[in-house]
């Protein structure tokens, strides 16, 4: 049985060793590799551990989980919140979450959540199997109607849309795939796309204008302009800094 490195991140030592406790028992598709008691720690330890599957507590002090999502660059893992508090799930989904749970954990609940790891990344394997010859940069996009085979350097970019991911094509083309957000963004390479706001992830080949003013905004090819997250402005100009952009 294939496993997955776990965190979890909550300001509440308890609720982690219940967490933990109800993982090793009950999931053992799940292996905590460590734990954080902050926002600020749990982004340093993700960065350094580079987990499969994060558990967050959304409401902490000093860094809410929320404000640690938005401010990583990338995150290739499935995200699963947890909190007291029902109202925060639009976020979470916002945010790219494969889960919310809510406090005191369900034990059903909690194995539907691992249920939803295991498929994603099930998935993942399915997706990066060669499905049309041995062309690499073929993707898959499963969509109501079926699927679409597409090169991805022909994705100008995506936008997030609840569970769904808005698709813009450089023909004009917009596709509307039942993926996530999150889930195009691990397989996507990370060489050419950047996830420059929670809703937002952009293909750099095709930026045709760039503002850091007031943050940022970008102008693509096809027209669009885009804002860029405050907490990603810094990472992206280092980004760009690495890359030769030549405008479209």
């Amino acid at each position: 049985m294939q496993t997955f490195k776990t965190i979890i991140i909550d300001d509440e030592e308890n609720s982690r060793s219940n967490t933990k406790s109800m993982l090793a028992s009950y999931c053992p598709e799940l292996q905590v590799i460590a734990e954080a008691g902050s926002g600020m720690e749990g982004k340093k330890i993700i960065q350094d551990l580079k987990p499969e599957v994060v558990f967050c507590d959304i409401n902490m002090p000093g860094m809410s989980g929320l404000e640690m999502i938005d401010g990583l660059v990338h995150h290739d893992f499935c995200l699963i919140f947890l909190t007291a508090y029902s109202e925060h799930g639009i976020n979470a989904v916002k945010a790219g979450a494969i889960d919310y749970l809510l406090k005191p954990l369900l034990l059903s609940e909690l194995q539907g959540a691992v249920k939803k790891v295991v498929k994603h990344y099930e998935q993942k394997a399915t997706t990066a199997s060669p499905a049309a010859g041995n062309d690499k940069n073929l993707v898959l996009i499963n969509h109501s109607k079926g699927f679409t085979l597409i090169d991805y350097k022909d994705i100008v970019w995506l936008e997030a849309s609840d569970n769904y991911t808005n698709i813009f094509l450089n023909t004009n083309k917009k596709i509307v795939a039942s993926k996530t957000l999150k889930e195009f963004e691990a397989i996507l390479p990370t060489t050419v796309f950047f996830r420059i706001h929670r809703s937002s992830l952009i293909n750099i080949d095709f930026i045709k204008e760039y503002s850091n003013a007031e943050g940022g905004t970008i102008i693509m090819a096809d027209g669009t302009s885009i804002q860029v997250s405050k907490a990603r402005s810094q990472e992206f100009a280092e980004f760009l800094k690495t890359k030769a952009v030549t405008p479209k």
